[in-house]
């Protein structure tokens, strides 16, 4: 099952307002390096706001953020609980799901699916074990 992720209105203007600024620049004053870098920025900002998705395949979470892929076994997910915290994340809105995973030392990853009490149902079916911290 495929979830999409979230996305904020501030953040989905910051992601058009960056390459139009840049491509304005290159179009006032042609430059080849500012154009490859316009190119390549662009590219990568428009990977990550369309490529961020977590598919749920059978005992594995993979979680997709543009270029970056992580696979969680859905078995060692020990806790899911809201989150608004800002750090970096394959996450496309504040709005967004800490999940606390791995057996021998904790790790953890925010998304932010647009169905989340979805996610949340679906991951609980695989694995009943997950605790859901408030």
């Amino acid at each position: 099952m495929i979830f999409k992720s979230k996305v904020d209105w501030w953040m989905a203007a910051i992601f058009l307002a960056v390459p139009i600024s840049m491509i304005y620049g290159v179009i006032t004053e042609p430059n080849a390096i500012l154009m490859l870098v316009t190119t390549i920025v662009t590219v990568l900002l428009a990977t990550l706001f369309f490529g961020t998705k977590y598919i749920i395949e059978g005992e594995e979470l993979i979680v997709y953020g543009g270029i970056y892929k992580k696979r969680i076994d859905i078995e060692q997910i020990r806790s899911l609980r809201p989150s608004k915290n800002p750090l970096s994340a394959p996450a496309m809105s504040i709005d967004r799901i800490e999940i606390t995973y791995n057996t021998t030392f904790s790790e953890v990853i925010l998304v932010s699916p647009k169905d989340k009490e979805g996610f949340v149902k679906i991951l609980l079916e695989i694995n009943p074990n997950i605790k859901l911290i408030p």
